[in-house]
Order: C-alpha cells, then structure tokens, then sequence
C-alpha cells in the first residue's frame, strides 16, 4: 500500500497517475470535502482508496498511514498569501510532524518529502545553487518559506530517529492541473487575463509539473535515505517566460519591468488591505515579492545523475498550462487564445 497526502492537489495527482499507472495499490489522502476534479477519470476507477481527515489531526492521520508501506508527503498550504498565518504553520510544520510520527510509529519502509527550493539561497544563471545553499530561519522571506524550513528541519530530526526520509527540494512546477492556482499557474492565468501589466525582474527555475512527478517515484527507487534533491530544470527570466507564453497564446509580453525591491512597501501596504478589507489575494503577494528579490536559479544535476529526473522542454509544459487553463474556464469570456 502507498499513500500520498496532498493527493487531489497539483502536483500529488500527478503522482497518483504515475502510482496507478504503475500498478501500485494507492490510498489518498484528502480532507472532507476537498475537490476531486484531478482524480476524475477512466484510469482512476476502482483503483484509488481514500482516506479523510486533516494533517493537524493526528489520528486521522494516523489512520490513514496504517498500513502503508511507503509514503508521498505532499500535503501543505503552498500560497504565498494567507489570511490567518498561523494556519500555515500548523498544515505546512504541525501537519509534517504528525505525518512523520505517524510514518515512525507505523514502521512505514520509505518517505519521500516534498519540500520547496523556497528554503534554499537561490543563485545566478551563471552560478545557479545547488541541495547545499540552506538559509537560516532568519532569512526566510515569510510565513510559507519559514514553515517548508521548520519541517525540513523536523525530516531531519526523524531521520536520525530512524525513519527513512529522502527531501525533494522541488523548484516551479508548471503544466495541467494546477486547479487551486499555485503562484505559478496564478500568474499565467493573470497574464492570459490581461491582469498582469508589468513584472520582476528576476530569474526563477521552472520544471514540468510531470517530470517532478516522476522525480518523487524515481526518488523512492534510488533516492538516498537522509538525502536532499533538488526537483527543477530550467533557469529562466520571467521575461523569457513571458515571451514563450505570447507565442504559445498570441499575446503581447506585459510592457513594464521592474525590480521587486522598491515594490516591497507597496506590496505590503497591499497586503495589509487585502488580509484586513478585501479578504481576496493580492496581484502580487508580499511574500513573492520578497522572494523575487534575488535570483532563483538552482542546479538540478545531482537529481539528474543520482535519480534520472527528466528534463522536458518547458515550452511544452507551459503550452499544456495555457490549454488547460483555457479548457477549464479560467481564462474570462473575451479573452481568446
């Protein structure tokens, strides 16, 4: 039996797929109520077990490992926005904690942990990071990248415990699926949307939300135990990016770039109406401005030659983003491809 928490969502059902296809017995993980539109379909029938509950609840999630023998740890709160930042904590940090106890008590034989490069000291095109450039809690950028640190550090702690934990540090997933908007998919959706004016100057590392999927099962195979990896392929501008967006959608590239530095008390005064006024996400959250401050490149070469990550064209995967995206209805009426 494999269980994968955070099954419905982006990147975990793409790993479900992967799990079925397979021929793996797999059990979700999901929360009561949760969307299950990306678990639909002919190839899923009668082949997935769910189980409900929460990861901040310890015996749900206690019974929903019982019995497995490898786990997918994928579950988290992954936006950069949030109205109670304390929940954040308690998905991303708590909710780790009471799955690895739970994986610990079980006796479960493997865990593959998805944590974020979100946690690591992004580098240059030229001098892209590497699994080794992890900041100290004091420098995370906020509330999401602090909680992904506090349970890298308690993957750690258990693997001196004795369970069996291998890392994947994973970059900027993109592709179908993405149906509750990570930040990527948001910021394509905003684009194809007419919503995005101008942006960051700033290099981020992107990876085809398939190939991190098929990371995490080669990653059970060959990862080493206590070992951390990093899950991205390709560096590129966010003005690179937009411009394989225009070719793919026909439309033009947002005229105005900037660097994120001097939009950080903008950003934050934004932030502050939308969490105490509006209650809706902002354009540009805070948090992402913050992170978009430095460069974000990272070398993904140890996942490459200890693991076989792929590393697809991204103009592909970003050409299926656009097309699901329109395919189910996240692009407004008016607004062709």
């Amino acid at each position: 039996m494999i269980l994968v928490t955070g099954a419905s969502g982006f990147v975990g059902s793409h790993v479900v797929r992967l799990l079925v296809r397979r021929g793996d017995r797999v059990r979700c993980f999901v929360q009561k109520g949760a969307g299950l539109d990306n678990l639909q379909g002919d190839e899923f029938k009668g082949k997935l077990e769910f189980a409900y509950g929460d990861l901040r609840d310890y015996d749900s999630v206690k019974r929903a490992v019982k019995e497995a023998e490898i786990v997918y740890h994928l579950g988290a709160y992954v936006h950069l926005w949030y109205p109670r930042p304390r929940s954040v904590y308690d998905i991303n940090w708590e909710g780790s904690k009471n799955l690895f106890q739970a994986c610990l008590d079980e006796g479960v034989k493997k865990v593959v942990y998805t944590s974020t490069a979100a946690v690591l000291k992004g580098g240059t095109k030229e001098k892209p990071s590497d699994e080794s450039a992890i900041l100290p809690l004091n420098k995370m950028p906020g509330h999401y990248a602090r909680s992904k640190l506090l349970a890298y550090e308690e993957a750690v702690r258990y693997v001196k415990e004795g369970l069996p934990i291998v890392i994947m540090s994973l970059t900027t997933p993109v592709g179908e699926g993405d149906c509750n908007l990570t930040p990527p998919g948001k910021m394509i959706v905003d684009y194809l949307n007419g919503r995005l004016p101008g942006y960051i100057d700033t290099v981020i590392n992107y990876i085809d939300v398939e190939d991190a999927a098929a990371g995490h099962l080669l990653a059970q195979e060959k990862a080493k135990i206590g070992e951390r990896y990093i899950l991205g392929a390709h560096n590129l501008t966010l003005e690179e990016v937009f411009a394989i967006l225009s070719k793919i959608s026909g439309k033009g590239i947002p005229r105005i770039k900037l660097p994120a530095a001097p939009l950080l008390p903008l950003g934050f005064i934004s932030e502050k109406i939308c969490e105490w006024i509006t209650h809706k996400e902002p354009l540009i959250p805070w948090e992402g401005l913050r992170l978009g401050r430095k460069p974000f490149a990272f070398d993904s070469s140890k996942a490459v030659r200890e693991l076989g990550l792929p590393q697809s064209g991204i103009e592909t995967a970003l050409r299926k983003a656009v097309d699901w995206f329109y395919s189910k209805g996240y692009v407004k009426s008016g607004a062709d491809k």
